[in-house]
C-alpha cells in the first residue's frame, strides 16, 4: 500500500476539527483535511483481521528456497525505525510504536498499536500521523488519562486517508473514544439497552478482546488469575445446581478443564508473561463478560436462567393454523414449539442447548426414517398379495395401503432433509442457527412454523401406520364370517383402549392445556361452519342487489 504521495502535514495552529462523516459517524479531520479518524471497536479490528478480503495473498509462483550460510540467529521482519513487530500465537503480525511527540506547549509519550502492514512504503508514517492527530485532539480534554494505548487501523486511503481508532484504558479495563461512538456493532445483540452501566460491561468485554488481539503489548497482573478462578468456580457450582444456568455458555467439562489450565499459568513479578497465557485468560474473561451483558447483569429484570425472557416474549398465543393443524399432527407441534421457545430466548441461542437440540432431532429423524422404511416394505408386501390386487378395480384396502406408502415416503424425505440440514450446519454453528431462527420467528406466535415442520416426519409416519392398519382390518373383515371376526374385533378394541389409556395417563400437563385451548378453537370453527350457509346466502343476495343497481343505471328514461 503506497500512501507516501498523499501524506499530509497534519498539525496546524488551528488544530483538528470534528465533522460528520459517512453514515452519520463523527470524523476527526486534520487542519488540511487530508487525514481523518473514525471510531471503531476491538470487534471491528477482529473483523478486519479475519476477513478474507483484507488478507494479503501469497503468490504461488514466487519461490526462493535458498538459505544463506551461517544462518543461526533468529530473524525478524525488518520494520521502520521506532517500530516493533510481534507475532500473535495464531501467527498473524502486528506492530507497536512508542515515542515522545512534541505539541505546542508540551510533549507527550504515545503508544500506538496497529495490524496495518507497517513495512510498506508510507504506511508507518501515515499511522504515526494519525496517532498524532488523535493525541492532539485528545489534549483539548483535561480529563484525558495518562497511561493509555491507542489502536489505529487504516480504513480508507483515497483523497482523505481515514483510520479507525480506539483508546485502551488499562486500569479501568475499557475502551474509550474522543467523540460519540455508535456502538451498534458491539451492542446489537441486546434490545432495550439504555443504562451506561450495562454498556460498560460490554466495553470491558471489548477490552479483553483487545488483549486477545494484541497480547504481547498488553500487561496482565496476576490478580486477574484469581478473579478468573473465582468466576469459573462459581460457574461450575451454578451448573451443578441449575440445568438452565445463565452464567456462561460452557459445559461443566469445559469449565473444569479451563480451571485446570489456568493453574499452570506462569507468573513472574506478579505479571503474566506468556502471550499464549494472556490469550487464554482474555478469551475466557471476554466470554464471561459478554454473557453478563447478554443477561443484563446488574440491571433491573436481569436474566437469571437461560430460558427466562427479559422482554416478556412468552409466545403463549397460538395461531389458527397451529390450532387446526396440531390435531392432524397428533399434537407434536406443541412439544416442539415449547422446546424451541426454551432454546431461543430474546433472539439468543445458547450453545449447549442448541447442540443438545440438534443431537436429539437427528436421533429422532434416524428413528423415524427406519420405521418409515419398515412400513414401506410392509406395504409393498401387503400389496403383493394376489387376493388384494385381483385386477377388478381398487378396493378400500388397496387405496388405504397406497396412502400409507405415500405417507411413508413423505416421512422419509422430510427426515432425510432435516437430518442433512442439521449435519451441514453442525451442532456448534450457533450463528447460523440464530440467523435462521430470527428469519422464522413471528412477533406473536414465535417459532410455530418451524415446530410444525419438525412435526411432519412423525405425523406422516403415524398416518402411514393408521392407513396400513385400516387396510389390514378392511382385508380381515372382508368376506369373513362371525367366528374369525369376533376375536379380531375384541383384540383390536382391547389394544385401542390400552393405547388410548396409556396416552391419556402419560400425557403432558402442558399438552392438556394446549388441547383445552384447542377445544375452544374447535367450537369456534364449528359455529363458523354452522353459519356458513347463512354467509353464502348473504353474499349471494349482495351480488344480486349489486347487479340490480347496475341494471338500473343502464336504463334510459322514456
Amino acid at each position: 500500500m503506497n500512501v507516501s504521495s498523499r501524506l499530509p502535514t497534519f498539525y496546524q495552529p488551528s488544530g483538528p476539527t470534528l465533522v460528520d462523516g459517512f453514515g452519520g459517524r463523527n470524523v476527526i479531520l486534520s487542519s488540511d483535511g487530508r487525514l481523518g479518524l473514525s471510531a471503531m471497536s476491538a470487534e471491528g479490528v477482529q473483523i478486519q483481521r479475519y476477513n478474507p478480503v483484507n488478507r494479503n495473498t501469497i503468490p504461488r509462483n514466487t519461490k526462493d528456497y535458498k538459505i544463506p550460510p551461517m544462518t543461526t540467529d533468529s530473524l525478524k521482519r525488518p520494520v521502520p525505525h521506532g517500530w516493533e513487530v510481534y507475532v500473535h500465537p495464531e501467527g498473524c503480525l502486528y506492530y507497536c510504536h512508542e515515542s515522545v511527540v512534541a505539541f505546542d506547549e508540551y510533549s507527550k509519550k504515545i503508544r500506538v498499536i496497529t495490524q496495518a502492514d507497517v513495512p510498506d512504503e508510507g504506511v508507518a508514517e501515515t499511522i504515526e500521523n494519525l496517532a498524532k492527530l488523535a493525541y492532539s485532539y485528545a489534549c483539548h480534554n483535561s480529563s484525558f488519562p495518562m497511561e493509555v494505548d491507542l489502536v489505529v487501523e487504516l480504513m480508507d486511503v483515497r483523497e482523505t486517508i481515514t483510520g479507525g481508532y480506539y483508546f485502551v484504558h488499562r486500569d479501568n479495563r475499557c475502551l474509550f473514544w474522543l467523540q460519540d461512538f455508535d456502538a451498534t456493532i458491539i451492542l446489537r445483540e441486546c434490545s432495550g439497552v439504555t443504562e451506561l452501566s450495562h454498556k460498560q460491561i460490554e466495553l470491558e468485554a471489548q477490552y479483553w478482546k483487545h488483549i486477545d488481539l494484541f497480547p504481547d503489548v498488553s500487561a496482565l497482573h496476576s490478580q486477574i488469575l484469581r478473579e478468573l478462578q473465582q468466576i469459573i468456580r462459581f460457574a461450575i457450582s451454578d451448573c451443578m445446581t441449575s440445568e438452565v444456568s445463565a452464567v456462561c455458555a460452557f459445559s461443566m467439562d469445559v469449565l473444569r478443564n479451563t480451571l485446570d489450565l489456568i493453574k499452570d499459568v506462569d507468573v513472574e513479578n506478579d505479571c503474566i508473561q506468556s502471550a499464549h497465557d494472556k490469550c487464554l485468560i482474555a478469551r475466557m474473561m471476554n466470554h464471561f463478560r459478554h454473557c453478563q451483558y447478554l443477561n443484563y447483569h446488574g440491571q433491573r429484570g436481569a436474566r437469571l436462567s437461560r430460558d427466562q425472557t427479559v422482554h416478556g416474549d412468552t409466545y403463549e398465543q397460538r395461531s389458527i393454523m397451529m390450532k387446526c393443524l396440531a390435531p392432524l399432527l397428533f399434537n407434536a407441534p406443541y412439544e416442539h414449539v415449547r422446546s424451541l421457545h426454551k432454546l431461543y430466548v430474546d433472539s439468543i441461542v445458547n450453545h449447549i442447548d442448541w447442540r443438545t437440540f440438534v443431537q436429539k432431532l437427528n436421533a429422532e429423524m434416524q428413528d423415524f426414517n427406519l420405521l418409515a422404511t419398515v412400513l414401506l416394505s410392509v406395504n409393498v408386501g401387503f400389496l403383493g398379495i394376489q387376493s388384494i390386487d385381483s385386477g377388478k378395480g381398487h378396493s378400500l384396502s388397496q387405496v388405504a395401503s397406497y396412502v400409507s406408502v405415500i405417507s411413508s415416503f413423505g416421512s422419509m424425505l422430510l427426515g432425510v432433509k432435516l437430518a442433512r440440514q442439521s449435519y451441514a450446519q453442525g451442532p456448534d454453528m450457533v450463528d447460523n442457527a440464530q440467523a435462521h431462527l430470527q428469519s422464522l420467528v413471528h412477533p406473536k406466535h414465535g417459532l410455530e412454523t418451524l415446530a410444525i415442520i419438525y412435526s411432519l416426519p412423525y405425523a406422516l409416519l403415524m398416518w402411514g401406520m393408521i392407513f396400513f392398519v385400516l387396510a389390514f382390518f378392511t382385508e380381515c373383515f372382508k368376506h369373513s364370517g362371525a367366528i374369525p371376526s369376533v376375536p379380531v374385533s375384541v383384540a383390536a378394541l382391547t389394544v385401542l383402549v390400552l393405547v388410548a389409556w396409556s396416552c391419556h395417563t402419560l400425557g403432558d400437563s402442558n399438552l392438556n392445556t394446549e388441547c383445552g385451548h384447542l377445544s375452544d378453537s374447535v367450537l369456534t370453527a364449528a359455529k363458523w361452519i354452522k353459519d356458513l350457509h347463512r354467509r353464502i346466502l348473504a353474499a349471494v343476495r349482495s351480488v344480486f342487489a349489486h347487479a340490480r343497481e347496475l341494471d338500473c343505471l343502464h336504463i334510459t328514461p322514456a
